[in-house]
């Protein structure tokens, strides 16, 4: 017999970064990776991984672009 969970889902990690350009693939360590995805934040200074929902931010003062 299996039970149900009755604990809530965890929310969804939030990433706060330096760089305007970031790579998730997921949590390899815990085997819940995915396929590598390069993101890019200029646009908005945030984006959505659309694997695994972790939220990448911008960090405040962050350069975008070229040094």
């Amino acid at each position: 017999m299996s039970s149900a969970s009755t604990q809530p889902a965890a929310a969804f990690e939030t990433v706060t970064v330096s760089a305007a350009k970031v790579a998730c693939d997921g949590d390899v360590a815990t085997g819940l990776g995915h396929p590598r995805v390069f993101l890019d934040l200029t646009a908005e200074g945030k984006i959505v991984c659309p694997y695994c929902s972790r939220t990448y931010v911008l960090a405040e003062g962050a350069k975008i672009g070229h040094h």
